[in-house]
């Protein structure tokens, strides 16, 4: 027998993802409402309830401009199969040493919520999925304040806040929202649309302290990628804008790069290797803060002068319990000195040409039952005390899942020594000591 299901486009929300645009927009042009029909065959049995959306509830959805809105809808159950989620609250707290060091990717707050974050995933079908993640974070915001020895006021992170352009504050921030085409069982080939961290060099999310390649590197933006996934070998190609403009121009800038890599993910004996190009630096968020500051600092307009290229190389090394990486990144040209000064001394004749470096190794183990790690590093910059970093930085953590699984206390101290006087410094060495606690589940 044959069962006529009416159902609203706008309370199925088929048109919510990309995968189902290019069928959805030619309907969408002869009719509001799509018809579907669903042929059941029974033998000696009665039929299955038929669920219906009424027409008030139709009518109430176009009143509330929902159309090609994915919303909830009593007649597709199980959607619970098909989203996942997850979270964790960092807390950082203590801060021991010195708080007005005046760093980039330190955090200066005695207490804070480094990160709380809640993401969503979702299976939309064999060949789309979607990805968004909240985030609030209390970690260090700073307005645009010259009082260190007339550079701006460093931050923990600008991206988090998207405070390139200052005026970012403490609120719940959509940090990456992206979707994904991809099925690996028919092709290697992905494509991906949305907010997320640029495939430039490899850091972690909110760590404790950033890594002074991280500052350098981290890119989060509105893009389109498209890259490949095959027997290890990755790489992708990627477009997005500035988070500002030249100087003088209204619109941002585009902005584009390229990363090749590859992969052998394994737990007695795992690898990965890989570089990344990126048309304009400015379009890592902490350097884009920086310049933006210092020209508004020195009268000039919002904005930059001149695109700056850079390049990213990483590598790491697992074996058993231990674990090696090494960073580097750095601009392919000298910048604008109207931009980045050589060593951040705005009487220099001559633009920095900034780069930073850095190895780290741990070794994790299980003591007293619960699962630990010990970690230390070094990490190094020439050419970037306008940057708001160090000379270079020694570092040493350990962490514990002091609670069980899917919680972890973990202490870290930063060693950090200034420029000297001539190159940008003041040749001090400042020492941080960080407490975090935190929570995740999922």
């Amino acid at each position: 027998m044959n069962v006529k299901l009416v159902v609203a486009m706008s309370i199925l929300g088929l048109v919510s993802c990309p995968a189902f645009a290019a069928t959805s927009t030619k309907h969408k042009h002869h009719h509001k409402h799509q018809v579907v029909e669903a042929r059941h065959e029974y033998k000696d049995m009665l039929p299955e309830p038929v669920c219906t959306i009424t027409q008030n509830a139709r009518i109430m959805s176009d009143m509330s401009q929902d159309f090609g809105r994915a919303m909830p809808n009593p007649c597709n159950p199980g959607w619970f199969n098909r989203i996942q989620l997850s979270g964790g609250v960092n807390v950082d707290f203590g801060k021991f040493g010195n708080r007005n060091a005046n760093y980039m990717g330190e955090n200066y707050q005695r207490f804070s919520l480094n990160d709380a974050y809640l993401n969503v995933a979702a299976n939309i079908n064999d060949w789309a999925k979607a990805f968004a993640s909240l985030n609030y974070s209390t970690a260090t915001v700073n307005a645009p304040v010259f009082t260190f020895g007339g550079l701006p006021a460093a931050e923990y992170s600008s991206a988090y806040t998207n405070n390139v352009l200052s005026g970012g504050s403490s609120t719940v921030q959509l940090e990456q929202a992206y979707g994904t085409i991809a099925n690996f069982d028919v092709s290697p080939i992905f494509l991906q649309v949305g907010k997320k961290f640029q495939d430039f060099s490899r850091y972690e999310i909110h760590p404790i302290t950033r890594s002074l390649t991280q500052v350098v590197s981290e890119t989060l933006a509105t893009s389109l990628n498209l890259g490949f996934v095959a027997n290890g070998f990755n790489g992708s190609i990627y477009a997005f804008d500035d988070p500002m403009g030249k100087v003088g121009k209204t619109s941002t800038t585009t902005n584009y790069g390229a990363a090749l890599g590859y992969e052998a993910p394994a737990d007695d004996l795992g690898w990965d290797i890989g570089a990344a190009y990126l048309y304009n630096m400015m379009g890592v968020n902490d350097v884009s803060y920086v310049v933006n500051q210092l020209n508004q600092e020195a009268g000039r307009a919002q904005g930059y002068n001149t695109r700056v290229g850079a390049t990213a190389l990483y590598a790491d090394v697992n074996s058993g319990p231990f674990m090696i990486g090494a960073r580097y990144t750095t601009s392919l040209q000298r910048f604008n000195m109207l931009d980045l000064p050589k060593n951040g001394i705005a009487t220099s004749t001559t633009g920095a040409k900034p780069w930073a470096a850095g190895v780290q190794a741990g070794y994790g183990f299980d003591a007293w039952g619960k699962s630990q790690n010990i970690y230390l590093g070094y990490q190094t910059t020439r050419e970037a005390a306008g940057l708001l970093l160090p000379k270079y930085r020694y570092l040493v953590g350990y962490g514990i899942e002091l609670f069980g699984k899917g919680t972890n206390v973990a202490i870290e101290w930063d060693h950090d020594k200034a420029f000297s006087a001539g190159n940008g410094g003041n040749g001090n060495s400042y020492n941080l000591v960080s407490i975090r606690t935190g929570f995740k589940f999922g």
